[in-house]
């Protein structure tokens, strides 16, 4: 039975879900805590004005935990005072990260779990290394941006790539132009790991932020190459 998720949940397991996939994690990973985005990344990236609030959003990573269907980190053990009559066993996550389990994978993968398509837009995120403004990292954005685009035109590529960097601010030099046409066609080639390290230092500081729309463009390539 496929689990009815609001929006908000949608869309977090939607962003953890390209994470995922964006970093080749393998199976086995998803049996234990490892780390994804930190849960504020998420929430500048989900919540917009009124359609989903900072309420929602942490709603909704609490059901999806009570659900089991994500795991946030990291753990720490509850400190017990040296003296005191009382001891606590167990301790809490810290909610700096949010990582999928088994379940949570299988869930994000069923379409009417996909979160709806739309344009989002975070303001004035602040980003390691600058300021940002217009940030556009849902992810029902960058899903459509990977299943839409036309895989077979180098040149479309390169243009949608150049202008998520340029809604960002950043101004993209013709040195990072030809490293990201040289990432397209390592991709192309299926030299995933060339083609990711290409794109991470395009992107500098902003690439934590901007990974998670930017390398599903490039994974497909490197998908198709190697026959996935």
């Amino acid at each position: 039975m496929v689990a009815h998720l609001e929006e908000a949940e949608k869309q977090i397991l939607g962003a953890l879900l390209a994470d995922f996939s964006a970093r080749e994690l393998s199976a086995s990973t998803l049996k234990k805590l490892y780390e994804g985005p930190k849960v504020s990344d998420l929430s500048n990236a989900i919540c917009v004005g009124d359609e989903i609030t900072s309420v929602d959003f942490q709603l909704a990573l609490k059901d999806l935990e009570s659900k089991k269907l994500i795991r946030t980190g990291p753990y720490r053990s509850y400190e017990n005072k040296p003296g005191s009559g009382f001891i606590f066993l167990g301790g809490r996550s810290l909610r700096e990260y949010a990582a999928l389990t088994e379940e949570g994978y299988k869930t994000a993968k069923k379409q009417p779990n996909r979160p709806a398509r739309s344009q989002r837009t975070v303001n004035n995120v602040h980003i390691s290394g600058g300021h940002f403004n217009n940030m556009q990292l849902a992810a029902g954005e960058a899903i459509s941006q990977r299943m839409e685009l036309n895989m077979g035109a180098d040149p479309d590529i390169l243009l949608k790539l150049v202008q998520i960097l340029e809604q960002q601010g950043i101004t993209v030099t013709k040195e990072q132009q030809n490293d990201l046409s040289t990432a397209i066609e390592q991709a192309k080639d299926g030299n995933g790991k060339v083609a990711k390290s290409l794109l991470e230092r395009v992107c500098g500081p902003s690439w934590d932020a901007l990974q998670p729309v930017m390398w599903p463009i490039l994974g497909e390539l490197v998908k198709q190459s190697l026959g996935i």
